[in-house]
């Protein structure tokens, strides 16, 4: 069937493959949120870190892509891994022990906006008036949601099972989720910095790195008890199916269409979260959550014409 669309219908085929890849992203809150019930926030995301480093370094080695060589991609490979990787996929479960799934997507979906802005500062990137408009209606939609969320808007907040009992700022956790994307955002703009390298070279390489921070993270932060299969499962899906097999996929989507082609996941992601978590977790969504969500996906659009 692949083949056979491949042949025939290769739009279609890409486009199923963007809606997968979107999917898997909407996964990654979810499988965060259920791996935190069970074994909680830091572990979760610490382990996930450590299973995608394991599973990619075996990737690497089966295809013949191995690790990166050389004293210059081994320092872009630690500050990918450990600050583009590590930190967001470690703090994004204790994230959403107080933001929904829906909110933390809206959040990670200006990536690409982020992006731009980052390219302008350290690359020295032209960035159109259009492009900046862009992202100062994408930024309202931000700031929208995380007024709400500081106001208590129950929209924008976890499922009940998963909120913790603290007396940390209702904004801190707004501040934590939207600093995560930052990082990551940062990662693109270390990834058209360094050297050409195979995605999977580099990204195994990182990922290898980032346990610097994960177990240390894991070690401090340990689960209560033995991890449950159920637990164990969430995480193997974070780590290998969301991380792994998503950078996979996400790599021959781009080879097959465009980069541009592949960051328009981003635009459907909070959707498929949103509906995901209503149905698992039995988070809401509210007309702050959704306003938000219009002004992140015009500014998006606005930013790319």
């Amino acid at each position: 069937m692949i083949r056979w669309l491949d042949r025939n219908q290769p739009a279609v085929l890409s486009l199923i493959m963007l809606l997968i890849l979107a999917s898997m992203y909407a996964t990654g809150f979810l499988s965060a949120s259920l791996a935190t019930l069970e074994i909680g926030p830091v572990a979760a995301g610490a382990l996930r870190v450590i299973f995608a480093s394991i599973f990619l370094l075996i990737v690497a080695t089966v295809t013949g892509a191995g690790l990166v060589k050389g004293g210059l991609m081994w320092r872009y490979a630690a500050a990918y891994g450990m600050l583009c990787m590590a930190v967001p996929f470690t703090v994004l479960p204790w994230t959403l022990t107080y933001l929904s799934n829906a909110t933390a997507a809206i959040y990670y979906a200006v990536i690409p906006v982020e992006v731009l802005v980052l390219s302008r500062i350290f690359l020295g990137t032209p960035v159109s008036r259009r492009k900046w408009a862009g992202f100062a209606v994408a930024s309202a939609g931000l700031i929208l949601l995380a007024l709400a969320g500081a106001k208590g808007s129950a929209e924008t907040m976890a499922a009940p099972q998963l909120r913790l009992e603290t007396d940390i700022p209702l904004w801190l956790p707004h501040i934590v989720c939207v600093m995560s994307a930052v990082f990551i955002a940062i990662g693109g703009i270390l990834f058209q910095m360094m050297p050409k390298v195979s995605p999977v070279s580099i990204t195994a390489s990182a990922l290898l790195t980032g346990n610097l921070i994960a177990v240390p993270a894991l070690l401090m932060f340990p689960p209560a008890g033995m991890p449950s299969a159920k637990g164990l499962f969430w995480v193997l899906v974070g780590g290998v199916i969301v991380t792994g097999c998503g950078m996979i996929l996400r790599g021959t989507l781009i080879r097959r269409e465009s980069a541009i082609y592949t960051s328009t996941n981003g635009y459907v992601v909070p959707i498929i979260s949103a509906f995901i978590a209503f149905f698992a977790l039995g988070e809401t969504v509210g007309p702050v959550a959704i306003m938000s969500y219009l002004l992140v996906l015009g500014g998006l659009l606005l930013s790319r014409s």
